[in-house]
């Protein structure tokens, strides 16, 4: 009886560790946020703390996400913009992809006559898609915040 108790808990413990070893490390995106905000220098934003915010600067409603996290920059002039949204499903996150593609060629239309450093900065950023994960990172530093978002979401 003591060989089976040990067996099964012999077991256990190696499932426990097999199970702990294979989660993912995925953070949250309120994290991601943080660590780019933390790592690289921006201007100062006006944070998305509800998803209303959302559905005022893009269209996307709170059906469509499970996740978000990001802000615009608080001045007119800078074009500065991070989005970083998780959909809720792949008809979803086709909109949400959609809607942000639009939103950065609205942004170049509006700066390629009047600043066209900005709009070239602009053109250089893109909108990224992995499965559900959708995220559009306007900024002279969109390549490291990329690389962040990325690397703590395990693309």
């Amino acid at each position: 009886m003591k060989k089976l108790i040990a067996a099964v808990c012999a077991l256990l413990a190696a499932t426990v560790l097999l199970c702990a070893c294979s989660q993912s490390k995925v953070k949250p995106l309120s994290q991601v946020y943080s660590s780019i905000k933390e790592k690289v220098e921006l201007s100062e934003f006006d944070d998305f703390n509800f998803v209303s915010a959302l559905e005022r600067n893009y269209g996307i409603t709170s059906g469509e996400v499970i996740e978000f996290a990001g802000g615009v920059s608080a001045s007119e002039d800078d074009p500065e913009e991070i989005v970083m949204i998780m959909a809720a499903d792949s008809k979803s996150a086709e909109h949400i992809q959609a809607v942000l593609e639009e939103r950065r060629q609205k942004k170049y239309d509006e700066k390629k006559d009047t600043d066209p450093e900005q709009a070239e900065m602009i053109d250089g950023c893109s909108v990224d898609r992995h499965g559900m994960y959708i995220a559009m990172f306007i900024s002279e530093k969109a390549d490291k915040m990329r690389e962040i978002y990325n690397t703590l979401l395990e693309f």
